[in-house]
């Protein structure tokens, strides 16, 4: 994998419904964090095999069949990337517009020392205030609105549905941190007449 021909921001050139409010979001996360490195949109849960077993990885998909790993990598930096989870359910409402609301996570692996340079202590509590607050500013959209449900930091709950051999402990570990914030994104169906 080539760094640089991955865009720090990977949106589709002609985003919408689920993709332009996460696209939008990305844009905030990247425009808000300078320590941000890379605020990668929706991953897809990929297979690969190794030593004749399969392992499963958050892979994001960012042009003509490229896709990066998002599992916890010190190559790429500071990263942040949305999983949408299935079922997503649709409601039909008076005005004829259908409503979707979609249980999403934003998961963000950093490492500390790159953000809080020179201080001892594990300032984790202030990466998710940053974000929480862009987050829940639904100002700032202007489609879909994002809230917060849950907050995982436990390797488990934050690659849930991963192949967990394929994260090593040290990677939760000081200077790294990671977490997922869990909640709704709540969509309106968009009037083309």
């Amino acid at each position: 994998m080539s760094l640089r021909k991955i865009p720090t921001v990977p949106i589709n050139d002609s985003p919408v419904f689920i993709d332009k409010a996460i696209g939008q979001m990305q844009t905030i996360l990247k425009a808000s964090l300078s320590w941000l490195d890379y605020s990668f949109g929706r991953a897809q849960k990929l297979v690969t095999t190794k030593d004749n077993q399969n392992y499963f990885y958050p892979g994001v998909h960012y042009g003509y069949g490229d896709y990066v790993n998002v599992l916890p990598d010190q190559e790429l930096g500071n990263f942040s990337f949305f999983i949408v989870e299935d079922p997503q359910p649709i409601e039909y409402n008076a005005r004829s517009f259908n409503i979707a609301k979609l249980k999403y996570s934003l998961i963000v692996w950093v490492n500390l020392d790159k953000i809080f340079v020179g201080v001892k202590d594990r300032n984790s509590e202030e990466i998710k205030l940053q974000i929480m607050e862009l987050i829940t500013r639904t100002a700032f959209l202007n489609y879909g609105r994002f809230t917060i449900e849950n907050i995982y930091e436990q390797s488990e709950n934050i690659y849930k549905g991963y192949s967990l051999k394929e994260i090593d402990s040290q990677y939760l570990m000081q200077p790294f941190y990671g977490f997922r914030f869990e909640g709704q994104l709540t969509l309106q169906e968009e009037c083309v007449i």
